[in-house]
């Protein structure tokens, strides 16, 4: 783990206390937050709360830099964010509803206030009309459900893991099939960072465990994924991609994620050399689809690409471009008529050198 995370989750054990066990048993019984069915079948019912809880608003009284915090997330924007709004515009389906404006409350009207706060205080705090954490602060006035696994990763995977819906009207879930759709939390325990006391905050965490960083900050990326390259001989180049930082695997989350490592020289647009990391997906008898291709990196794995210099075309003088992108859409440039009021990529890794100043690969 390096220093930055250790830090990270020293801060999170003093504020919160030692987090909860990161799985729950079918055993056991269910826990307070969940009252829906997994796959966000159905919206989440926060019970007869007054409106002071429903609104984050109300919660910045006490909780100033809380609310700061998570209003600069993409929980915050869960609902209004360009790319998923793109996205809805063209198949405006119920079930998408659930986890980006997940409150019954919020879906009586998707064009006011309470919508536009997408995931908010009360979407994972808020539970028959009461407050739900891990433990209650002594401090606290609230009347308060404590429930040990609230916060982790079971906890996330109520929107981050879901399989392939089933449509009926209106685009409502009518059931889950047996194929992932979305597989974070999974790939998250099968990796590194499994048995931290933080759970998925070991990563996502921040100084008041609500900002939430992932695919959309610079940082986490550049963080995650370590790129090189070297020349195995004066006629090949080798570019080393390894997910470094990451506990899950790179890309994750929505299924048109994905990267591109490109290599070319900018005389020879023609002859870019490129490599695709991410999933392909064909249908599955049971109505969902299935995964046929899966090029994303797992925690700690490393892609090796060997290209010949000769295939990039242009001069040996002429420096070969090197970069590494990552597209939060299905097509990397979508038509201006559609296109996000956000950014749709962000470039992760670009630099440039001629052939002979890449370093010699090591024996």
């Amino acid at each position: 783990m390096t220093v930055i995370r250790r830090a990270i989750l020293a801060v999170l054990v003093v504020a919160c206390g030692a987090p909860p066990p990161a799985t729950i048993s079918a055993t056991d019984p269910a826990p307070a937050w969940r009252v829906r069915p997994s796959g966000g079948m159905q919206p989440i019912d926060p019970g007869p709360a007054s409106a002071e809880l429903l609104d984050a608003r109300g919660c910045a009284t006490c909780h100033a830099a809380i609310v700061e915090e998570w209003s600069t997330s993409r929980h915050a924007l869960a609902w209004t964010n360009g790319i998923f709004q793109r996205e809805y515009s063209v198949r405006p389906q119920e079930w998408c509803v659930n986890c980006h404006a997940p409150l019954t409350t919020q879906q009586r009207d998707l064009d006011g206030v309470a919508a536009a706060q997408g995931v908010d205080c009360a979407t994972c705090h808020v539970r028959r009309g009461t407050l739900v954490s891990a433990r209650k602060a002594p401090s606290s006035p609230h009347q308060t459900i404590e429930d040990a696994s609230f916060g982790t990763p079971a906890f996330c995977a109520d929107c981050h893991e879901f399989t392939f819906p089933v449509f009926g009207a209106r685009g409502a879930a009518t059931r889950m099939t047996e194929h992932p759709m979305q597989n974070t939390v999974s790939s998250f325990r099968a990796g590194p960072y499994a048995n931290e006391r933080a759970g998925c905050l070991t990563c996502h965490g921040s100084r008041h465990g609500h900002a939430f960083a992932g695919g959309h900050d610079r940082g986490m990326l550049e963080g995650a994924l370590d790129v090189s390259w070297c020349r195995p001989s004066d006629t090949t180049l080798r570019v080393a991609i390894k997910n470094a930082g990451a506990g899950h695997s790179v890309p994750t989350g929505d299924i048109h994620r994905h990267m591109y490592a490109r290599l070319w020289r900018s005389s020879a647009p023609e002859a870019l050399f490129q490599a695709f990391f991410g999933r392909r997906f064909e249908p599955a008898p049971d109505g969902g689809k299935t995964t046929v291709w899966d090029s994303s990196l797992a925690p700690g794995a490393t892609k090796l690409l060997e290209i010949p210099v000769a295939q990039l075309a242009g001069d040996d003088d002429e420096p070969v471009n090197l970069e590494l992108v990552y597209v939060y859409l299905a097509s990397e440039f979508p038509r201006a008529s559609n296109a996000p009021d956000e950014p749709t990529t962000m470039s992760i890794v670009r630099r440039a050198s001629v052939t002979r100043e890449i370093p010699v690969c090591a024996p």
